[in-house]
């Protein structure tokens, strides 16, 4: 048997499989290239969701309280906005009190004393009088 070669001694379907070939190559560089990157992408993904586990089990065990934990969401570049503001909100309280007067009354003489104190000085210091003719 004989094979039908071209005039360089190759056979007939030697050339189309190269390309052939190379292109089936290139496609799978190609897969892979874009596989990596997915790996890529994956693994990132699985470091910020190890990340946050480990803060979760620190706040579940106790070692961390709510306040740190909410702190190291809103803190975290990584979280969402809307869980930053959540966080953020959440921890407002407990970073910065609201500012509140508190008011001892001991008896119910206290209050009477005081008004009295205020008319004494009054009568000490009256107030002038303008006289004006109508």
């Amino acid at each position: 048997m004989t094979e039908d070669t071209s005039a360089s001694g190759r056979a007939w379907y030697a050339t189309p499989m190269r390309r052939t070939n190379a292109k089936l190559r290139f496609e799978a560089e190609q897969k892979l290239v874009r596989y990596e990157h997915v790996i890529k992408l994956q693994m990132t993904e699985i470091a910020k969701l190890r990340t946050e586990n480990k803060q979760l089990l620190n706040w579940i065990l106790g070692t961390t309280d709510d306040l740190t934990c909410l702190q190291a969401i809103y803190n975290n570049p990584d979280s969402s906005e809307f869980s930053k503001i959540k966080a953020a909100t959440g921890a407002l309280p407990f970073e910065r009190p609201k500012l509140s007067v508190a008011v001892s009354v001991r008896g119910s003489d206290v209050l009477g004393e005081c008004l009295d104190a205020a008319k004494a000085m009054k009568t000490i210091n009256p107030p002038k009088t303008i006289d004006h003719e109508s």
